[in-house]
């Protein structure tokens, strides 16, 4: 059967299925979102442009900056908001010296975004033990996949360099980064236009993730079905999840379910 045309104009037969990536596909290697390690190599590489264009910063100043922006950028994707990438690196700056990125070219900033993203291309986080499977299963079912990820201090064009790196790029069908869009989740600025890129509508569509707030609470207020990944957040739920999961390796399983649930004409 044909899909039929809704008044969003959207097609009404296909379903999608969108992820969260962090603690949800992906984490540091001890297990969590931050790595000292990027802050320290980050402070180092950053240190050494700002070297050749004559600015001699301290070491500890801009470690201390990376810990700052990272509670910044926290805070305001809870608020559904973000920069884009090049403005979260003036960020950084000014959280150096308020005066820093006045005194800089465009150049000048555009080579410390660079190093900011190698910083994390070469200290990357890992995919969680079984989540290639995962890709790879799903790629296999009849739905289409796109990931939200509300992003750090890391560009997009990284993150997808490392996603091909790691043989995972194809299996998605659309990436949206918070920091490439300037919203962040739980805003619907962010669920709407990817679930437009997938041409599928929000009922016909399932997000999993690990945070109750911006990615249960946002993809439910959109109306997608929701599949939360326990363990990470401990507060008490806004929205209950349609579907919990202990981990990555749960998702195929709760995919599977959700479809055969559409097919009885439950969606």
């Amino acid at each position: 059967m044909a899909d039929i045309d809704n008044d969003d104009g959207l097609p009404g037969g296909n379903a999608a299925v969108t992820l969260d990536l962090w603690l949800t596909l992906i984490a540091e290697h001890d297990g969590t979102q931050r790595s000292l390690k990027r802050y320290e190599v980050r402070a180092e590489y950053t240190g050494k442009v700002l070297a050749e264009y004559g600015f001699l910063v301290d070491a500890a100043a801009l470690l201390e900056a990376s810990r700052t922006i990272s509670e910044l950028v926290t805070a305001d994707h809870d608020l559904g908001i973000d920069l884009e990438f090049s403005h979260r690196v003036r960020q950084l700056l000014a959280l150096v010296d308020p005066e820093l990125p006045d005194h800089l070219s465009d150049e000048a900033v555009s080579e410390i975004a660079n190093a900011v993203d190698r910083a994390f291309l070469d200290t990357p986080p890992a995919f969680l033990p079984g989540a290639h499977e995962v890709l790879a299963q799903l790629d296999r079912m009849d739905v289409r996949v796109a990931l939200i990820s509300n992003t750090g201090l890391t560009s997009a064009p990284a993150y997808r360099e490392w996603f091909e790196r790691e043989g995972v790029l194809d299996f998605f069908d659309h990436l949206t980064f918070s920091n490439e869009v300037a919203c962040a989740k739980p805003s619907p600025d962010i669920f709407h236009p990817t679930l437009s890129q997938l041409a599928v509508r929000p009922e016909n569509s399932l997000h999993i993730g690990d945070n109750l707030l911006t990615d249960i609470s946002g993809a439910a207020g959109v109306g997608m079905k929701t599949g939360w990944i326990s363990g990470h957040d401990d507060r008490e739920p806004i929205v209950k999840p349609d579907f919990t999961l202990s981990g990555v390796t749960d998702i195929p399983g709760v995919v599977e379910l959700w479809l055969q649930s559409r097919a009885a004409g439950n969606n």
